[in-house]
């Protein structure tokens, strides 16, 4: 089964005062950050105490080792880690926590590239997969256009299968978005949902971050049981460079 998050942030201090992620933090640092929301100086300042930063690299790998098992394939679709002091194996050491073998990385900004290599199955810019009920074909062009009718072509026209963009920033177009293409993303920790809700109501987008899912990597069923009801529902989404807006 294909599972899907993004910005972790493992080892990354200042996203627990930027995304409040307060669940992860000991009494202290919750009481002393809720002051500190009060004083735009102080909360600047602001840091959150070790404990509470090793509190939130083992909660978010262990809800990842709760819902991915070893055979699955989970995609990060970027910001995995950026620890403080960023070393091959501070980063290794997180990889190997994580128990699926099968993991898969979308670059996000705030990804040491150079402290990576080897780490995952395999890295993209951007990522095209064509989903079907009984394997995933990934596209590592995920921009590329085909010609001719192929495998995947069919198990599209069949409805057969699903195809997903990953790409770490949320897009307005992808390719094929007026006819039913999902879109995953991450990099926004949720705050843009309510302007893409507003502004893109037939979009199939969806960001699967961490902190839009109670910390936990969401299943393909999940995402697909959200964007096929929405899908059902709704016009498709049909703004593009001709100037179409639906």
């Amino acid at each position: 089964m294909d599972y899907f998050t993004a910005d972790l942030h493992l080892g990354h201090a200042s996203i627990m005062k930027h995304s409040r992620r307060t669940e992860f933090m000991t009494d202290s640092d919750r009481a002393s950050l809720s002051l500190a929301l009060a004083d735009p100086q102080v909360y600047k300042a602001w840091k959150p105490s070790g404990e509470s930063l090793d509190r939130m690299d083992r909660g978010l790998i262990a809800r990842i080792n709760e819902r991915v098992d070893p055979g699955d394939r989970l995609w990060i679709v970027g910001d995995f880690a950026s620890p403080r002091k960023a070393t091959t194996a501070a980063m290794r050491a997180y990889r190997d926590a994580i128990r699926c073998r099968d993991v898969r990385l979308v670059w996000g900004n705030h990804d040491p590239r150079h402290l990576c290599d080897g780490l995952f199955t395999a890295t993209y810019e951007a990522v095209r997969l064509i989903i079907s009920p009984r394997r995933t074909l990934v596209e590592a062009d995920a921009f590329r256009t085909h010609a001719q009718r192929s495998l995947k072509d069919r198990l599209i026209a069949g409805r057969r299968a699903r195809v997903v963009f990953l790409s770490h920033y949320a897009h307005v177009v992808w390719h094929h978005s007026d006819r039913g293409v999902y879109h995953l993303y991450g990099h926004s920790h949720g705050n843009l949902e309510a302007w893409r809700n507003e502004h893109m109501p037939s979009a199939l987008a969806l960001d699967v971050g961490v902190d839009c899912w109670d910390y936990r990597p969401v299943s393909f069923a999940e995402i697909d049981r959200l964007l096929g009801e929405k899908h059902k529902r709704v016009p498709p989404h049909t703004v593009d460079h001709a100037g179409r807006i639906g």
